[in-house]
């Protein structure tokens, strides 16, 4: 293998088109969800009288996890070329989703588990990606 030429292993690859089919699919949703926040809203408050949310509430909401999971997004395509900086913009944004998953009972633990273990997993490769020299092409 030559200096200037770095060859993506196989895991790496099949980690990259994972997420971005999954963070793809959850920025589209929340991005969609951004355009009805007014009718997801009213069913909010209508199953959930005590929170009573505001659209504005809902619509930051959605807004903020649409950023994140773009951010991330952004990031794999990064990985994806072999830059270790597109580690850092795809994990901050997932520990931060990690963390909000973290302090909201009701998300599901296995939800959560899988951002932490993407992290842990393009982690793995961290170091092989920072020793190399890429030239784009």
């Amino acid at each position: 293998m030559d200096d200037k030429e770095w060859r993506r292993p196989l895991l790496l690859s099949v980690l990259c088109i994972f997420s971005w089919i999954y963070y793809g699919i959850m920025a589209s949703v929340f991005l969609l969800a951004l355009f009805y926040s007014g009718w997801i809203t009213e069913v909010i408050n209508q199953y959930i009288p005590d929170g009573s949310w505001s659209t504005a509430e809902v619509s930051l909401l959605f807004l903020g996890l649409f950023l994140l999971h773009g951010v991330a997004f952004a990031g794999i395509l990064l990985l994806w070329k072999g830059r270790y900086i597109g580690y850092y913009l795809f994990s901050v944004p997932t520990i931060l989703i990690t963390l909000f998953h973290l302090i909201r009972p009701e998300i599901s633990w296995l939800t959560t588990a899988v951002y932490a273990l993407l992290v842990v997993l393009f982690g793995v490769f961290y170091r092989n990606m920072r020793a190399t020299h890429i030239i784009d092409k």
